[in-house]
Parts: C-alpha cells; structure tokens; sequence
C-alpha cells in the first residue's frame, strides 16, 4: 500500500507549496495529545495519543492523528492522516488545528514495532524543521498523488509514483531536492478519471522538450518535463 497525497487549491501548485511551507515553518519540538491528558510535551510510552502536532502559533504547522505511542524516538502504533498548513494553533481541550492545505494518508504498515523512516521524518521535522526526511518515507513507501480539478504542478518522490488526473492542464516536474519528475519506467500515469480506455485515445507529442499528453475530447491534458515523448507507451497508463 502506499501514501496518499491530496491537494487542495492551496497546494495546487505542489512545487511552491512544499517551498513556502518549508520557508514558514518553526519546529517548537511539538506535543503529543489525547482527549483526557490534554497537550502533553513529554510522552508516557503506556499512553495512546490521538495527534501529534508540531509549528509556531499563526504560522505553518503540521499535524497527525490516529492511535500511537511514543517511545525513545520510536511511534508505534496507528496514523490515519497527516495534514499540512497554515495558521497552526494547538488547545488542551481539542488538540491541533492547521488549514487542511495537503493532506497524506500514511502508509499502513508504517510506523512499525522498530525504528522506521517514518520516526526519521518525525525526528527531522522536530529537530531540523526539514521535509527531507518525509520525502524518504515518500520514497521508501511509494506515492498516490492525487490533482484536483484545475490546473497543477505536482511533483513526485524517489519511488514509485502513481498521479492520478482528473482534470485540468497539469505538468509533472521535481521540486525541492528529494522530489522527482515522471520516472519512466517506475511510474504510473492514472487518466481513468478522463474516460480513456486505450493508448490510442492519447494524442502525445513533444512540446518545449517535454513529452505533451492530451485527452482530444475533453482537452484536458498532462505535461511531462524533461521526459520524451518517445519513451511513453500503453504501459506507462492506468486506464479506465
């Protein structure tokens, strides 16, 4: 099973959005909270937490929620969802609160019993106020992303991506360092969401250097940088 990454119209642009959120972010080294502790900076390992969440109030923040305990660097447990935005603000009555600007559905089999990836994109966040390290969870685990119904810029990571389209003139292209463009070969391209049921509904050419996919019906249409054309065939697709 992989990730799930949803945008919104915030995070529509995912390149700029990863950057900004980066440039916005403060680490305060985070709490852990439930519905009868309240907030909670040092953890019981014999507690099971309801969220996580870590930012400066007002500014970019992130937050987590499932069932998990914590201990000596090691979640373990359940995470259901980790949202990402702006306007961080945390109450020991309710627990945290962002803009739901990019939300990830985790991975299930991750956090595990051990010391994982995804205690190391924990760690980084709360230590380096860095991304890098959930870019190698991302990797490590492979990725749905997920457009919305405009026009994006989404970026994929180091493993397998599928990007799913629905609708739009979107262009896949790297990012920040750990982010990847299409990876021949590695990822999938989902257009079932156009209705097209075969390769041959595609009309694919190159456009600026970059291999050009449009659906001729709706118009809608896919911009691969610093990918050919040529290398692009049926296998390459997730079809309805």
């Amino acid at each position: 099973m992989a990730a799930v990454i949803q945008l919104s119209s915030a995070s529509s642009n995912l390149e700029g959005y990863l950057n900004g959120w980066t440039s916005g972010y403060s680490s305060t080294y985070g709490a852990f909270w439930d519905e009868g502790n309240g907030l909670v900076t040092n953890p019981l390992s014999t507690t099971v937490y309801e969220q996580w969440g870590n930012g400066a109030t007002g500014g970019n923040g992130i937050y987590m929620e499932g069932e998990f305990q914590y201990s000596r660097g090691n979640l373990t447990g359940t995470v259901d969802s980790i949202t990402l935005g702006s306007g961080f603000s945390q109450s020991a009555s309710t627990g945290f609160s962002v803009s739901a600007d990019l939300l990830i559905t985790p991975d299930s089999t991750f956090p595990s019993a051990s010391q994982d990836v995804f205690d190391w994109a924990i760690y980084d966040l709360t230590v380096n106020s860095s991304l890098d390290s959930l870019y190698d969870y991302l990797a490590a685990v492979g990725t749905e992303i997920h457009d919305t119904a405009a026009s994006d810029t989404l970026v994929g990571f180091g493993g397998a991506d599928t990007f799913v389209f629905s609708s739009g003139n979107d262009t896949v292209k790297a990012g920040p360092t750990g982010t990847y463009g299409y990876q021949d070969g590695v990822d999938a391209l989902d257009v079932s969401a156009w209705g097209v049921t075969d390769f041959s509904e595609l009309l694919i050419s190159d456009l600026g250097g970059n291999a050009f996919i449009e659906n001729f019906l709706s118009g809608d249409t896919i911009t691969l940088n610093g990918i050919s054309s040529s290398v692009l065939d049926a296998s390459d697709f997730l079809f309805a």
